[in-house]
């Protein structure tokens, strides 16, 4: 690929001085002002709306009843509904302010979670998690214009590694919660995280850019060229690394509470788990460092290994004490940092249509974290949880095949700083 030196832009990029479709220049400011609410914004989605599902499954077995393929079937749900939504995003990119899609995303976080905290039939709660599933298809995307329009060019790497790893923080913090509840105590907590949703909309509501983000004069919005987003090898290695990463997460969050639990009625390890996931997955914040220090594929592979090697310790059965703490610390690193890398790497490739770009590759994570769960809980009533994560290690080694090459990205350097790019 070309090396673009010349470019303005980065993963939010390029409208040169931060021009709106008003042509009104956009106020620049540091990462926290939109780095702080992505970063809730995403843990409340993700650490709750999402993953947060897998944490409550022993809970909902005993709740609703099903087995865990069935329950892991409910999750694809949310994913395939996600789906959806990122069409309709792309679409509205350089349309309308990226405020738009971000509050419709809380409303229906809040919303979906509040129906699950309500449900007493799986079907409401099968409803609720579809619902809930849509928000991260509405809020991931957006933020790449909005980081665009309203922060400072040498702020963006920090304020977009804020936004991607916001899902480590809500991990963190639901599993201490579950920890303090009881029963159906899991209600309280999902309800709870639906008005929290609900403050954090409001927050975007107040500071996000807006008017309409666009690239250049001459780019039609609303209108993507998705032939020009897959046309190439380097974008489908990326489409390819984002889809494995997509399953592997999903199947993953889906399955590893019910494998670290021991008896029916023991309710401490998975959430202890995910803290500690969530604890781990804290060096996701520096992820933008990293591939300024080590580079892009060495960074990557890296985290590969580290999911893989989870993956193996929960194919040997219920860990011990310290495989437990091991399998935790290398998923929680591992998968935080390959969430970030994709978007950086979708940064380098996109250029010229930040949120586009990025929505062909949130929609390739969701197209694998829609097929993980459904196809992988079939495995799971077949056959047994160490044989899922078994294979679900191969399914982590085979990304390795798909990793960026050094002429995807530059390595070594920030590529969410257009004053390095130019260098």
């Amino acid at each position: 690929m070309a090396d673009n030196d010349g470019a303005d832009g980065p993963i939010v990029a390029a409208v040169r001085g931060g021009e709106t479709c008003d042509g009104m220049r956009t106020p620049r400011h540091g990462a926290l002002r939109i780095g702080v609410p992505g970063l809730l914004t995403l843990a409340v989605v993700y650490g709750y709306g999402r993953y947060g599902y897998g944490l409550f499954l022993p809970q909902l077995q005993r709740e609703f009843g099903g087995s865990a393929g069935v329950l892991g079937t409910i999750s694809s749900g949310g994913y395939v509904a996600e789906l959806l939504v990122l069409v309709v995003v792309a679409r509205m990119s350089g349309r309308c302010s990226p405020r738009v899609p971000v509050v419709i995303g809380g409303l229906s976080a809040s919303v979906g979670m509040a129906l699950m905290a309500a449900a007493h039939s799986i079907t409401v709660l099968a409803i609720g998690v579809a619902l809930a599933g849509t928000a991260p298809g509405w809020v991931w995307a957006p933020y790449s214009d909005a980081v665009a329009a309203g922060t400072r060019p040498r702020a963006r790497r920090h304020a977009l590694s804020m936004i991607s790893t916001g899902t480590t923080f809500g991990v963190m913090v639901a599993g201490p919660a579950v920890l303090l509840t009881s029963d159906s105590g899991w209600r309280a907590i999902w309800l709870a995280a639906a008005c929290f949703a609900m403050l954090v909309t409001a927050w975007n509501f107040r500071v996000l850019p807006k008017s309409a983000h666009r690239v250049s004069v001459d780019h039609k919005p609303g209108s993507p060229h998705w032939a020009a987003l897959v046309g190439s090898t380097q974008h489908r290695r990326l489409l390819a690394a984002a889809l494995s990463v997509g399953l592997v997460g999903a199947v993953y969050w889906s399955y590893a509470g019910v494998m670290v639990t021991g008896n029916p009625g023991e309710s401490i390890s998975a959430p202890l788990f995910w803290s500690l996931i969530g604890v781990a997955g804290v060096i996701g914040t520096g992820t933008g460092a990293l591939v300024g220090k080590w580079g892009m594929p060495t960074v990557f592979v890296v985290a590969q290994v580290c999911t893989l090697l989870s993956c193996g310790i929960l194919a040997a059965g219920r860990p011990s004490v310290v495989l437990f703490v091991a399998a935790a610390a290398l998923y929680g690193s591992g998968f935080m940092v390959a969430g970030t890398l994709v978007s950086l790497w979708s940064a380098r490739l996109f250029p010229e249509q930040p949120t586009a770009g990025l929505s062909v590759v949130i929609i390739a994570l969701t197209v694998g974290a829609a097929a993980g769960p459904a196809a992988f809980g079939v495995l799971v009533d077949l056959f047994d949880l160490e044989l899922v994560f078994a294979v679900l290690s191969v399914a982590a080694a085979a990304t390795l095949l798909v990793r960026p090459r050094r002429m995807d990205v530059d390595v070594g350097r920030d590529p969410l700083d257009p004053q390095v790019r130019q260098q």
